[in-house]
């Protein structure tokens, strides 16, 4: 059996996954980075640090699937675009060209972009090739996008982005506050669930993009003054989040007829997830999502892409 290795380094987690040519996916790691207590993030230098010890760990855990691979898909850079860069992607990008240099196998180069929208379509492989819109909500990242497929990747248009913050930096930024651990998403989500809707936030007056960082500004001092419980506090950041995400989709002028795929880490949450296919279901409009596990940052789209692209090549 034919198997497609997936490599991706992101900014907070070192992941690998295996699929294979049956059309399923064999196996998967990840670790996720180290952030010291309190802090908010990582500076590059250590997240390349982190990954440089993590990949080894990952690889031996796979290893027992590591027979028989024909193709490599690696995260590259964050965006396919000439000015997207960062570090951290240099360490699984190096380790994707050695081991095809080892194994003498094509690597098929994605951005971490193009990485989570497989996530999404590896569910739905009828989706391949065709043109779809894209919602991004991670810890830096907050776009959505218009996708339509080149040979090698996706060209990928911005039609909505933050002005500022993005909703990701907002449940970060507030969970820390909120004495949680980096990143904050699960946490916050299971803090939220008992929350008494007492604690609103107004929404923002920012037509045609997304705008957190009023909202950051009152959260955070409303925490520091300790005048509402943690969990409403937790609760209100979700349910504004939820209405942000209501006012953008629901004005935007989509082409229903084309599927909506949400993907990243805010995306996880159940309750965002619920919210983002209700507004779209209003215009008609079908939503496709990764599993939750496969929401934040893993490989399992560049293993699919690369078993997608290597059949195209080697079609009889």
């Amino acid at each position: 059996m034919s198997r497609f290795l997936g490599i991706d380094t992101s900014c907070y987690t070192t992941s690998a996954a295996v699929y294979d040519s049956s059309g399923k996916l064999a196996g998967e790691e990840r670790i996720v980075l180290s952030v010291k207590e309190g802090n908010r993030g990582l500076s590059q230098s250590q997240m390349v640090f982190q990954h440089t010890k993590n990949l080894p760990v990952i690889l031996q855990k796979l290893s027992p699937l590591l027979q028989d691979i024909k193709g490599i898909g690696v995260s590259s850079f964050p965006r396919r675009r000439a000015d997207s860069y960062m570090p951290a992607f240099l360490v699984g990008r190096g380790t994707a060209f050695s081991l095809s240099a080892l194994l003498h196998v094509p690597v098929y180069e994605f951005s971490h972009q193009e990485n989570h929208a497989l996530a999404a379509i590896r569910k739905v492989p009828s989706l391949w090739r065709h043109p779809f819109y894209m919602m991004h909500m991670s810890g830096g990242t907050q776009d959505v996008l218009s996708c339509r497929w080149k040979e090698e990747g996706m060209e990928i248009t911005t039609l909505m982005d933050s002005r500022d913050i993005t909703a990701g930096q907002l449940i970060d930024r507030a969970g820390v506050s909120l004495g949680l651990h980096f990143p904050c998403g699960k946490e916050l989500e299971k803090l939220a669930l008992s929350g008494h809707h007492t604690y609103h936030i107004p929404r923002s007056s920012v037509k045609g993009s997304f705008s957190f960082s009023g909202p950051e500004t009152k959260v955070l001092r409303d925490i520091a003054e300790g005048l509402y419980r943690k969990e409403d506090i937790a609760e209100g950041v979700l349910e504004h989040i939820g209405k942000a995400l209501d006012k953008e989709l629901s004005a935007f002028p989509f082409d229903p007829t084309l599927p909506f795929i949400a993907v990243g880490g805010v995306m996880a949450n159940a309750y965002l997830r619920g919210r983002v296919e209700s507004i779209l279901g209003k215009r008609h409009m079908k939503v496709y999502f990764a599993d939750i596990s496969a929401s934040s940052d893993n490989a399992t789209g560049n293993a699919f892409g690369a078993y997608r692209r290597y059949g195209e090549e080697n079609r009889q």
